[in-house]
């Protein structure tokens, strides 16, 4: 089993957070080489942030939004959850890397990994602790 990375983004990024998002990107895209894969955007112009894994394979496209989604696919979407499965391959620690960065950068931007968060009670997909079993007797 690897790792699946989640985050939420409830509102959007502000032209000086998104600066800030994007120059910590050129800078992890240098570091990365041939570890990821970049997608065919702009970050600044087109608000995407879009990579693969590189080299060493992919299995979800990590996409990142200037703006969060406004519209619904179906009821009750939560618009501002978002996914991308690594199976905890090389550029896991990549996609790791830009939602560590936008949730220290932003106060309403969580992320966390299959159970593991910062504060899974705002994502609502628990905190990878076990709740104490009772006791039994005998």
């Amino acid at each position: 089993m690897g790792y699946t990375n989640y985050w939420k983004q409830p509102t959007p990024f502000t032209d000086a957070e998104w600066s800030s998002v994007c120059k910590e990107f050129n800078i992890m895209k240098d570091i990365a080489g041939d570890r990821i894969k970049l997608q065919d955007v702009n970050p600044l112009k087109d608000g995407l942030i879009v990579f693969d894994g590189g080299k060493d394979g992919s299995c979800e496209t990590f996409v990142l939004h200037k703006l969060p989604k406004i519209k619904p696919d179906y009821e009750g979407q939560d618009l501002s959850f978002n996914f991308c499965k690594t199976r905890e391959l090389p550029y896991d620690i990549y996609v790791w890397h830009m939602l560590t960065f936008c949730s220290m950068l932003k106060h309403n931007f969580v992320a966390t990994r299959d159970e593991w968060s910062y504060d899974a009670d705002v994502l609502g997909i628990g905190d990878g602790v076990d709740e104490p079993k009772e006791a039994v007797n005998g």
